[in-house]
This record gives structure tokens, sequence and C-alpha cells, in this order.
């Protein structure tokens, strides 16, 4: 069966370079039989073949404790998935020693492909021995090579893993990456207990790590070992997990990861809508541009044109605070984070502004959290694994979205998580470059608010641009909040305002200032010093 969905890109000719290559994105649903419903477990590709290991059968987790990550939707078994042939063969992880077993059978755990080795690292599962649900502080070697012939043939697997253990790799939610052979846990948390919402019932303990951990691996094929740890902390922008860490291309050319959005702001339960570039001078906040149309992990596809040094990211699906009103072109806030069908691209330009667009077509039904892109291994890419946009001619094949979460409903997170599922649904992924043009929505806020300096200590100014009329409210709250001050109240206003605050007598620590018009909000964390 093949389902075809066509989307177009295109350029604003006004706001580009004429020398940007044009392109479209075509996905065609395809079916292999007996593929495994997975999401948030790792992945690897070898010789056309992909590997899955770990991850949950089940789709989202509950909120409450007798069903937040129940047993039965464990993936204890590995998936070799032969492309050519369209074979599954599987391998049961139960001969593997209990410590490995369970470590690659958690969900949400980091991983990262260098060759012919997966390295698997953290992870949220159950703990036998310690009869609870832990983040496992470990770091899998995993022989692919052998490991994919172990499977094919139904031989031993267990010379195939190897294993070390460090509380610096309990990590789950975070990204592992590897930028200038040093490798990189960027953000994440340590979550122990059973997951649930009652935190008053002491069930769990989570403690985010607010960092980027970095370190070297040391594997010469039989010894592992990791050395030169180094840590760089920002309580306040590196609080994240659950978000995407895409591969960039930055306008000096040099090879990085952006971290887009995220959850949960410190002290208050929204995802991050700013972003940080991370590059070999280390993690940089990008406090002037906010992602609205995705703020959790989903699939990703980056693209890079050289000849117009432009930087493409594209999201399908997922999971957003923001949904699009396609008949005002406003954003309209829903503070549940509901699931999306949306598809939208963030461009980084050669002056480096970031720009956000919304496709004029969805994905086929609400599902793209928690899934993969596997790109083909047949593509023309960078180090960092950014597709180079310039090397496609014509229409072409350069991957695959598998697998994640699908849900018949937007927001079920409060009402029943349980009729969510892990999908098998597959899309091949196309590129068409030189297409005719159809134009896509550049998302706009209908009241932007913004706050500086930020840390502060004397005063504040926050600047309100309403570009139509909106009744439009600031009001400054606590960590805990609750309402201080009513900065601001009008109704039918448009236009520009600038406040000046004072804010000396205000004690050191967190705030917020939020911003609330009828269909819209925006909360911006504030320091004081």
């Amino acid at each position: 069966m093949r389902k075809s969905v066509f989307l177009f890109l295109v350029f604003l000719c006004a706001q580009f370079s004429f020398a940007q290559q044009q392109f479209t994105v075509d996905i065609e649903e395809i079916t292999i039989p007996n593929l495994p419903a997975l999401h948030s477990g790792a992945h690897a590709e070898l010789d056309n073949k992909w590997i899955f290991i770990g991850g949950r059968t089940n789709g989202l987790h509950g909120f409450q404790t007798a069903n937040s990550f129940p047993f039965y939707g464990i993936n204890n078994t590995i998936y070799v998935i032969d492309f050519e042939t369209m074979y599954v063969f599987s391998y049961s992880c139960d001969s593997l020693s209990e410590d490995v077993r369970e470590a690659i059978t958690s969900s949400n755990m980091q991983f990262y492909q260098d060759s012919n080795t997966l390295y698997m690292q953290g992870g949220y599962g159950w703990k036998e021995a310690a009869q609870e649900f832990v983040t496992f502080p470990t770091l899998t070697a995993i022989d692919l090579p052998g490991l994919v012939d172990a499977v094919m043939n139904g031989t031993s697997i267990t010379s195939f893993f190897r294993m070390i253990t460090d509380e610096q790799f309990a990590i789950t939610g975070a990204h592992l990456q590897k930028l200038n052979n040093q490798f990189h846990i960027v953000f994440g948390h340590r979550f122990d207990g059973t997951y649930s919402h009652n935190q008053m019932g002491n069930f769990f303990t989570q403690t985010y790590s607010n960092s980027i951990r970095s370190f070297t691996i040391n594997d010469d094929g039989t010894t592992l070992s990791v050395s030169n740890f180094t840590e760089q902390t920002d309580t306040n922008n590196f609080h994240r997990r659950d978000y995407n860490l895409v591969p960039q291309i930055f306008p000096n050319r040099e090879e990085g990861f952006t971290a887009f959005s995220g959850v949960f702001q410190k002290g208050i339960d929204i995802p991050y809508f700013t972003t940080i570039d991370i590059n070999s001078g280390g993690a940089t906040h990008v406090p002037g541009f906010n992602q609205n149309l995705s703020q959790y992990h989903s699939a990703v596809v980056p693209l890079y044109d050289y000849n117009g040094n432009t930087m493409h990211s594209l999201f399908f699906g997922g999971m957003s605070m923001y949904k699009l009103d396609t008949v005002t072109s406003e954003l309209v806030t829903d503070s549940l984070v509901p699931f999306v069908n949306t598809i939208s691209k963030v461009t980084r330009t050669a002056e480096n502004t970031l720009m956000e667009f919304q496709l004029p077509v969805t994905m086929p039904a609400l599902l793209g959290s928690n899934a993969h892109f596997i790109a083909l291994d047949s593509i023309a890419k960078y180090g960092n694994g950014v597709i180079k946009l310039n090397s496609i001619t014509g229409r072409t094949l350069i991957g695959h979205i598998v697998g994640g979460i699908e849900s018949p409903e937007d927001n079920i997170s409060e009402t029943d998580p349980t009729v969510s599922i892990a999908t098998s649904r597959v899309f091949e992924v196309y590129i068409e470059t030189e297409p005719d043009a159809v134009q896509e929505i550049l998302v706009k806020e209908p009241v932007q608010l913004v706050v500086y300096p930020n840390p502060a200590n004397d005063f504040i100014t926050v600047e309100i641009n309403a570009a139509e009329k909106e009744n439009v409210e600031v009001i400054l709250l606590n960590s805990h909040g609750i309402v201080m001050e009513k900065y601001f109240s009008q109704k039918s206003f448009s236009g520009s305002k600038k406040l000046n605050k004072n804010i000396a007598s205000l004690p050191a620590g967190l705030y917020y200032v939020a911003l609330q018009t009828d269909k819209f909000s925006r909360v911006q964390r504030l320091i004081v010093k």
C-alpha cells in the first residue's frame, strides 16, 4: 500500500538570496510487513539495514502510578530490518546479562552511531535488583556488524555488548552527540522511581542535569573507558529534556548542533521556545527567536544549501503548545501541549536570522512524536549528518520517518493516554529540487513580548508589540506563579508600548513576566540578581 502526501517548500524572494536552492518535499507512506511498532528507543543503520533496540511498544506514558510505564510496553527484542528484502529479523534480549539487558531495553536513552559501533547511554527503565524504575548510569558499546549477523542467523549476541557504569551517565531524555572527537550528553534529567503527577507521594526523584557533559570515549574494540570529563552548566537555559538536537551548518560554515525547544521551563510547566547553538566554542543561548510550532522530540530532517549559505530544519508532527489558525494566520495557545499534525520548518539565513514557517500540508494523522528519521547512507552528508541539499538533483529519496507515537485525539494526557499507540508506520522522504513554488506561511506572533536586561537587578524594560488590535494584559509573577504586580492592561491595544519598571525591591531569584491575550499567551523567565 502506498499513500502520497506532497509537502511544498518555497522561499520568499524578498527575504532570501536569489542563489538559494528551491526544493519540495514529498513523503510517501509504505508498508513493511511485520515491522514492530516502537518509539523512544535507539536506532542505527548499517549496509541498508535498520537496527532497533529498546524503547516502548505502547503509546504515551500514563500519569498515574499504575499505568505510567507498564511492563507490557518494554521492548525486549532487537530488530534488524533488511530494507532490500523488506524482511524483519528479531532476537530476544533474554540471553544477555541482567545489567546489559535492563539498560538497553530502557526508553529515552541517548545513543550515537560511530561508524560500526552504536553507543547507548542512560535511559529510564525497570531495575530488578532495586525493584524500581531507575535512570541507568551506563554506557554500552555495541558491535553492529557482529550483532546484525548474529540476529539474522540466530546465533549468540552476547559477545557484541560491552558496558561500563558511571553516575555521570545517569541521564534520560537528552541527546548524545559527537563534535571534534568529544562526546556530549546534552541536557536531560535523572529520573528515579515511578512516574506520576503526584509529587506529594514521593514516588520519584527528578534532577535536571542543567548541563552539557563532555568526555572522550576510549574504545579499542576490546576495552571501553572514558576520560576528560568536563561540564558546561546553565541552570536556567539548559533545564531541558525531550527536545530536538538538530545537526547544523552555521553561517560561518562551521558544523555544530542546535537544541530546539524542550520541556519544562524552570519552575513552570510550559515548554521552552528559545534555541541553544552548540559548536566548538561551547553552547550559546539564542533569546531572540521563538520556535512556536514544535516543542517535543519528533522526526527532524536537516538540510543545508551551501550556495545560499542557508540551513533548513524540518519538523514532522509531534507536540506543540501553539497552533496556527489557518483562517486568521494567528497563533493559538493550548497550554496542555497537545499532539499536532503540523509540519514546520525553521530556516537559518546567511545573516544568522532564524525564521519559522508552517508548510501548507500536514501529517496524515497525529503522529511524529518520538519518531525516527533515518537518512539513507548513500545520501551525501556533512560530518555531523546534515544532508547536502546542493548534491540533490531531481526527485531523490533521502530517508525514512519510522515509528513514534500516534494519537486519535490531540489532548489525551489529561484524559486517557492509553488511547494512543506506538506506530509501525513508515514514510519515505523525497527531496525534489527546482519545483514550481508554493508559498508557505511565515509564523508571526500576534503580540510580541520582550524583557531586558535579563538577568537584571534595578530596572527592566518590557516591550509589547501588537500588529492588530488585541486585549492585552502583562503581569509579574513570582517563582510559585503568584501574581505580584500588573504591568499593563488594555483592551483593543495595537502598536508598540515600552514599560520601564523598577525591580530594586525584589529579592534575588526567579520571576516570570506573562503576557495574555484572548487566544495567545507567552511567559518569559526573569532572573533578578
